[in-house]
Formats: structure tokens, C-alpha cells, sequence
């Protein structure tokens, strides 16, 4: 299995909104300031996690 931030084959250790993330990944995202270059980056991975986790569980039944 891959790791959905680097795309290397490492084990994902930590889940984060149907997100595998590796240890180095999680540490790093973790730690990342607000004005660092990658703040950016993983503000949008986290987005896109959060919408497709939400849509995900949307039932859409107007019968019901």
C-alpha cells in the first residue's frame, strides 16, 4: 500500500480521513509551519480529503 502524500510503498501507519499517511509524512505535515512552502500543498490534500469523506457518506434518496 502507498502512502497518498509521497506515493512511496511504505506501510501507511496513521489514517487521516480515509488518508494513509507513513510516519515521516504525518511528522512533517505535523509540523509544518504556516509560512513554510509546503503549508500550501497539504492544505489542499487535507481539503480534498475532507470533501471526499464527507461525500462519501452522503446518502442521496429523496424517498427517503
Amino acid at each position: 500500500m502507498y502512502c497518498a502524500l509521497c506515493n512511496q510503498n511504505k506501510k501507511p501507519k496513521i489514517e487521516v480521513l480515509g488518508l494513509g499517511m507513513c510516519n515521516s509524512c504525518m511528522e512533517e505535515l505535523s509540523s509544518t509551519p504556516v509560512i513554510g512552502t509546503k503549508y500550501d500543498y497539504y492544505k489542499e490534500v487535507i481539503k480534498i480529503a475532507l470533501r471526499n469523506y464527507i461525500y462519501e457518506r452522503v446518502e442521496i434518496n429523496p424517498v427517503k
